[in-house]
């Protein structure tokens, strides 16, 4: 298995084993509410105010204004950039950046690697309110980076998740498998533990929050179920959209996505925009300043793109949201963000109004993240209850699954006496190892109490195509409604030749 940055303006792959990523004056300290607008690249941030679509951005100025001081924008929240590195003396990260907590895998020390994808990534989350360069999301947020993925092993994705924990409040992760294969990558268990611990030790018992990249890897079929780390329940998935509010032409569907964010699509063309954000210093970025779309200041992007640059838009929100109360718990993070999102792309077909009256989306998950609207129930939101967990028993099936014939195989689950009123996620594990070709299938979850689906695996193509052997795919669709009712698994095959058996499935309900 390799792991690669999820950016589609540049692809990076990482071998494995080593795995295979209110202000005031110009001083860089203290500025006033002016210099919101005061960035000389803030104009083209069209992720933070659009002025050529209306309402197509994250609707942050209402949050960063509403204070005379820093209280809105970060100040006290600490992000963690888990990448191939950063700079962290660029001109408009270093104020932000926490000394001597960074962290190199390669050697130990705390200068990370200079990386441009990971320094982009910042600059979304944290570049300074100091009229240089852009603005991030959340731009008086501390920041440290891990360059994890010039030394990937199992061990230290582990060790990146909980290192610091206590003092890291989000960690952001624009990395991930494969995109370009559309076959199955599981999560090492000792990085589902570690993301477990971070919720139990982070922030003193509160929870770390981790966001993570969906995936860029559509146009080769591939979905965020079928990648492990973005499927766990303990993260964030996050897809991307474009500045019109569209889902872009290479972000993944899956029912695991939560929320969706400005993404971007390069700026190859004059009809695409990408993310505008920091680069390396000079010419040894993305931007060598010589491209024709691209800024004559090579310290800084116009082309960034990808789920790699959505997920640090939803990373800097949620900097906003930890700020404005931070007794926050991770899944109480979760769950506003789900409830606080805006309905983009409103004629898209995918729509559906689940049991709990909330809208979802195979395309965005529960929509755009809201900046304003996500602080603003941040505020007044009352902590979850703790966390009940309901497994059911596996259900055995063992039934043939005819081939592309039209027909499909169904398995119907009666859940009782789960006390769980509330859904946060379902996890589903399903087996049909002996099928020959696992991207013939097509599998879908129904709560029919309720008709809401989960489409958790489409008919593609797919290189090496691993069998479905105890699956854990998982799904956010249900935020909201019931456990108690029945659950209908359905598999169809949907191309011909291949053949095999629905053998098991089963659901384990997260909720309160």
């Amino acid at each position: 298995m390799k792991q690669t940055f999820f950016s589609k303006y540049l692809f990076i792959a990482i071998p494995t084993l080593t795995l295979t990523a209110c202000g005031g004056g110009g001083d860089g300290g203290n500025s006033s509410n002016n210099s919101v607008f005061s960035e000389p690249q803030y104009a083209d941030q069209w992720h933070l105010k659009n002025t050529q679509q209306i309402g197509e951005d994250i609707n942050v100025e209402p949050i960063w204004n509403r204070c005379t001081d820093d209280s809105c924008k970060g100040e006290s929240v600490r992000v963690v950039i888990v990448d191939g590195g950063l700079e962290i003396t660029h001109e408009d990260l270093a104020i932000n950046m926490v000394a001597g907590k960074s962290y190199n895998y390669t050697n130990g020390s705390t200068t990370p690697s200079l990386d441009d994808h990971g320094t982009s990534v910042a600059g979304i989350i944290a570049a300074r309110d100091n009229n240089i360069g852009v603005q991030g999301v959340a731009p008086r947020a501390k920041i440290v980076g891990y360059d994890l993925l010039n030394a990937s092993t199992i061990i230290n994705e582990a060790d990146a998740m909980t290192r610091d924990a206590i003092q890291n409040h989000v960690s952001n992760n624009s990395w991930g498998v494969p995109d370009d294969t559309a076959t199955l990558e599981d999560s090492p268990a000792i990085w589902r533990t570690a993301i477990d611990t971070g919720h139990t030790t982070g922030r003193n018992g509160l929870g770390t929050v981790y966001v993570w990249a969906a995936g860029n890897g559509y146009e080769a079929g591939d979905n965020s179920n079928y990648d492990g780390y973005a499927n766990y329940r303990g993260v964030i998935a996050t897809g991307a959209v474009t500045r019109t509010g569209q889902r872009t032409y290479y972000s993944e569907q899956g029912a695991n996505l939560l929320v969706s964010a400005p993404g971007g699509e390069g700026c190859n063309t004059s009809t695409t925009t990408g993310i505008v954000t920091t680069d390396l210093t000079g010419s040894s970025g993305y931007n060598a300043g010589t491209a024709p779309n691209d800024y004559a200041a090579s310290n800084y992007t116009r082309c960034f793109d990808g789920t790699s640059a959505a997920t640090p838009v939803v990373s800097g929100v949620v900097a906003l949201m930890l700020q404005a109360n931070p007794h926050l718990g991770w899944r109480d993070v979760h769950a506003i963000l789900a409830r606080s999102t805006r309905h983009n792309d409103p004629t898209n077909s995918d729509w559906q109004t689940n049991g709990a009256g909330l809208t979802i989306n195979h395309n965005y998950g529960f929509g755009v993240v809201d900046a304003e609207a996500a602080v603003l129930l941040a505020e007044s939101w009352i902590n979850l209850e703790a966390e009940k967990i309901y497994p059911t028993n596996i259900e055995i099936v063992n039934q043939a699954i005819g081939d592309n014939n039209g027909s499909s195989v169904t398995s119907t689950l009666n859940v009782t006496s789960s006390d769980i009123r509330n859904i946060e996620f379902i996890e589903i594990r399903f087996s049909a190892a002996d099928h020959t070709y696992s991207g013939d299938l097509e599998i879908t979850l129904v709560n029919q109490s309720t008709g809401t689906s989960s489409r958790l695996a489409n008919t593609r193509t797919c290189s090496n195509c691993a069998p479905y052997s105890n699956w854990r795919f998982g799904s956010t669709r249900h935020l909201g409604e019931a456990a108690d009712g029945n659950w209908q698994l359905k598999v169809e095959d949907k191309a011909p030749e291949d053949t095999g058996t629905f053998q098991s499935w089963q659901l384990t309900f997260y909720g309160t």
